[in-house]
């Protein structure tokens, strides 16, 4: 396996520069969403953890990458809520693991297409599960 991080200070990183919104946009990535998710869900309960996140993007779409969310909004709360499901059940599931062993695991087994074994594309991205959660319409 394709190891990303090479220490936990990597990680860290990644998650000072998400909160403080000075990520570059260009290096906000699939990974990089799942490694911040992580160590939300490694510290907070679930919910808590998901607020974290989604307010998180939200500064980062504003602040960092200074999109007006009155003409954009990529922001998808279906993708969101999935993908921190997906990722405490994987965390649950790798207990005792390092974060690091946890991040660079997760970032080599789910690609970002993993949704699309539960939702039709066009369901997915709707305006409806862009702007609240839906569960899949597919059961694979």
């Amino acid at each position: 396996m394709k190891m990303r991080y090479k220490t936990e200070e990597e990680i860290g990183e990644v998650v000072r520069t998400f909160e403080d919104a000075s990520i570059a946009r260009g290096v906000w990535k699939h990974a990089e969403h799942l490694t911040v998710a992580l160590h939300y869900l490694s510290l907070y309960d679930f919910d808590t953890a998901t607020i974290k996140m989604r307010d998180g993007i939200f500064k980062l779409l504003t602040d960092g990458f200074k999109v007006d969310l009155e003409k954009e909004m990529p922001y998808h709360e279906t993708l969101t809520v999935f993908w921190m499901r997906t990722v405490a059940e994987f965390n649950a599931a790798k207990d005792g693991s390092s974060l690091l062993e946890k991040a660079n695991d997760l970032v080599a087994t789910y690609d970002k297409d993993h949704p699309l074994k539960f939702y039709s594309r066009d369901f997915l991205f709707s305006d409806e599960a862009r702007e609240r959660f839906v569960e899949p319409d597919l059961r694979r």
